[in-house]
C-alpha cells in the first residue's frame, strides 16, 4: 500500500497514525487516510479511527478497503485539485453528514494522500486545528500523556494566538455557563473571568501542559495542547474537564476504606480482649476438660483475629492466605508446643489472594487440623516430624498437614466422631469453600489432612 510512497511520505502518515484517534476526539468525527491507487478508479482506506467522544458511534471499521473513486467524489477531488473540499453526503437513508477532505503534502507540494473528518455537527474551526495537529505533531510527542485519547464529558476550546477562545463545543459551553461565563466564544483567556495563566504559557513555550485547579465552585482538570508544536506556533486546544463529581466520589471511597479499616482494627482489638478474658478463665480452671475447651475458644479467637488485623492493612476485600496462614501457624506454634518437644516442622503457603470470608474459613480450618495434630499425633512421644503446605493447582487450592505420629485407629470414620474440632474442619470445608476434607493414613506413618477448595467455589 506504500510501496509507491517517497521515505518521507511514508514517515509523515505512519506519525500521523499515531494521533489519529485523538484527532477523532478532538473533531467529533470519524477520520479516515485514502491513499490513491495505482488504477486511478480505486482508492485505499490506509487508516481509520473512530471518536471516543461520541457515544452511539457503532460504525464498522474501514481500515484496508478498496473504494471505487466515484463513490467517494469528494475525497477524489481534493486529491486531484489538491484544495480542501468539504460538503454533506446521505450516510443512510435520509441521514446526511458532513464531510471535510484535506489533502496531504509533502515538502514539495505534492499531494499523496487525503484525510477525511465525517461527523453529524461538525464544527469548521475544531476541524481545522484537528487537521493541523495531526499535520505538525512530532513523533517524540506519541506516548506524551498529554495526548491520550479523550473521554464524551469533555470539553474543546480552540484559542487563538491572541489568547482569544474562537471555538468551543457544547460540553465547554455547559462548564462555562455553570460557571456563570455567559459566553465562551469571544472570551480571552488572560481575561479576569477566565484567568488561565496555563494556556499562555503553553502557546509561548509550545509545550503541552495539565493541571487541575478550582474555578466558581468547580473542580476542573485542563489540558492544553499547541497546534504547532513550537514557541509561539500559533492557536491552542484546550481541553476541559468537570473532575467534581469524580473528586468527591474518590474522597468518599477514601473516607469509607479508612472507615472499615479503623473497624477491622477495632474487631481486632475486641477479639483479642475476649482471647485475653477466656485465657484468664482457662488459669483459673480446676478441670483440666474445661482448660481443653478454653484453650481451643482462644486459639479459633485468635485465627479470626488475624485476619481481621490483615483487613485493617488492605484496601480491599481480598487477603493474602498465605500471610493468614503462617500468622496463624507461629501463633501455635509458640502457644501450644511443649518446649521440650524436637519437633521437625516444614511450613510453606503460596502468595494466594482470596476474599476475607474465605479467607476466615480457611484459617479456621487450619487452626483446627494444627491442634489436632499437636494434641494427638504425638501422644507420649518427644519428638516429631510436622509438615503445612498451602498451595495453588490448576482447578483448585489445597491445604496439607501431614505428621508421622501415630496415625487414625482403624476403621475410622470422619462422620462418626463427636469431635467438634473436626466438625467444624467438615462444615468450613464442605459449606462454606464448596471443597472436600480428608482425614487419611500415610504408608509411611503418621495422617495426612488434605482439604482441596475449588477455585469457583473459593473466589
Amino acid at each position: 500500500m506504500l510501496s509507491n510512497l517517497t521515505a518521507e511520505q511514508r514517515n509523515s502518515l505512519q506519525t500521523m497514525e499515531v494521533a489519529l484517534g485523538l484527532a477523532a476526539d478532538v473533531a467529533h468525527s470519524v477520520v479516515t487516510i485514502y491513499l490513491p491507487c495505482e488504477d486511478k478508479k480505486f482508492l485505499q482506506i490506509y487508516k481509520q479511527a473512530q471518536p471516543l467522544t461520541q457515544v452511539n458511534n457503532n460504525r464498522p471499521d474501514m481500515t484496508g478497503r478498496r473504494l471505487r473513486a466515484v463513490e467517494e467524489p469528494m475525497v477524489a477531488r481534493a486529491m486531484q485539485k489538491n484544495i480542501p473540499v468539504s460538503g454533506k453526503r446521505e450516510w443512510s437513508l435520509g441521514v446526511f453528514n458532513h464531510l471535510t477532505v484535506f489533502p496531504l503534502r509533502d515538502a514539495r507540494g505534492q499531494c499523496y494522500a487525503a484525510i477525511s473528518f465525517e461527523g453529524a455537527t461538525p464544527d469548521d474551526i475544531i476541524i481545522a486545528q484537528s487537521f493541523e495537529l495531526l499535520c505538525h505533531l512530532v513523533p517524540a510527542l506519541a506516548n506524551n500523556p498529554h495526548y491520550k485519547r479523550m473521554q464524551a464529558s469533555d470539553g474543546i476550546i480552540v484559542v487563538d494566538p491572541n489568547k482569544l477562545i474562537i471555538a468551543a463545543n457544547n460540553r465547554a459551553r455547559h462548564i462555562f455557563d455553570v460557571m456563570e461565563i455567559p459566553q465562551a466564544v469571544g472570551c480571552r483567556t488572560n481575561d479576569v473571568a477566565v484567568n488561565w495563566p496555563l494556556v499562555g504559557m503553553v502557546m509561548d513555550t509550545g509545550t503541552a501542559e495539565s493541571k487541575e485547579f478550582t474555578m466558581r465552585g468547580l473542580l476542573l482538570s485542563i489540558r492544553v495542547l499547541p497546534v504547532i508544536p513550537r514557541p509561539k506556533g500559533g492557536c491552542a486546544i484546550v481541553i476541559l474537564q468537570d473532575i467534581t463529581e469524580l473528586r468527591k466520589k474518590d474522597e468518599e471511597l477514601l473516607i469509607k476504606s479508612v472507615v472499615i479499616k479503623e473497624i477491622h482494627h477495632r474487631v481486632k482489638n475486641n477479639l483479642q480482649t475476649i482471647a485475653s478474658l477466656l485465657r484468664l478463665q482457662e488459669r483459673r480452671a480446676q478441670n483440666d476438660e474445661t482448660k481443653t475447651v478454653l484453650r481451643d475458644c482462644i486459639s479459633r479467637v485468635n485465627s479470626i483475629a488475624i485476619v481481621h488485623e490483615y483487613l485493617s492493612q488492605q484496601d480491599s476485600g481480598l487477603i493474602d492466605v498465605g500471610k493468614v496462614a503462617k500468622g496463624i501457624y507461629q501463633a501455635i506454634m509458640s502457644s501450644m508446643l511443649d518446649p521440650d518437644f524436637q519437633l521437625q516442622a516444614e511450613f510453606s503457603a503460596a502468595e494466594i489472594q482470596l476474599p476475607s470470608e474465605k479467607a476466615t474459613s480457611i484459617a479456621l480450618i487450619l487452626n483446627e487440623l494444627l491442634q489436632n495434630a499437636i494434641e494427638h499425633a504425638f501422644a507420649d512421644r518427644h519428638q516429631g516430624f510436622l509438615q503445612v503446605h498451602f498451595a495453588e493447582e490448576d482447578s483448585c487450592y489445597t491445604l496439607a498437614i501431614a505428621d508421622d505420629g501415630v496415625g487414625l485407629p482403624e476403621g475410622f470414620q470422619i462422620s462418626g466422631r463427636k469431635s467438634l474440632g473436626l466438625k467444624i474442619i467438615k462444615t468450613m470445608a464442605e459449606s462454606d469453600l464448596q471443597g472436600e476434607f480428608t482425614l487419611t493414613n500415610r504408608e509411611q506413618g503418621g495422617t495426612l489432612a488434605l482439604v482441596k477448595i475449588p477455585k469457583a467455589g473459593a473466589k
